[in-house]
């Protein structure tokens, strides 16, 4: 039996990594990337963000939401350049995505490099009142090639 617990505890850290071994949120589906894998040195990139939220469910975007990355003096993170807002309620437009731009320094190395992160937002349902607040952890990888 000891082997078996022993095996258990070296494999399930690392299918956990694999699958991101991030906490996920019931009621809003999350889709992360970079609009490109593959940059050079000095060259500007995107993260897309799109939160789709349940039926019945919003996102607020006041309060607005907050992103938080590990910093790098490699990477340098310039802001939200896209928070689509529904016109009516003033509540996230879930249709398109959510942008968030930052630069690459002209002497990072070439190779694989990571962002890793955190995005804050609020949810609420529409039917019973209730707003939760969710913590989206963030981890992308792209590699400079020049």
């Amino acid at each position: 039996m000891l082997p078996f617990i022993t095996i258990l505890l070296l494999v399930l850290p690392e299918f956990a990594a694999q699958k991101g071994g991030v906490e996920e949120n019931a009621h809003v589906r999350s889709e992360i990337r970079l609009a490109s894998t593959t940059m050079t040195r000095g060259g500007k990139g995107e993260i897309i963000l799109y939160l789709t939220p349940n039926e019945g469910i919003h996102i607020n975007t006041d309060p607005a939401m907050e992103f938080e990355f590990e910093k790098q003096s490699s990477v340098h993170f310039l802001g939200m350049t896209s928070l689509p807002t529904n016109d009516k309620t003033g509540y996230l437009n879930a249709e398109q995505p959510i942008k968030y731009s930052f630069a690459l320094d002209k002497n990072i190395s070439i190779g694989k490099h990571s962002i890793k992160g955190i995005v804050r937002y609020f949810f609420c349902s529409d039917a019973e009142g209730w707003c939760n607040r969710f913590v989206q952890p963030i981890e992308l990888r792209f590699t400079v090639t020049r």
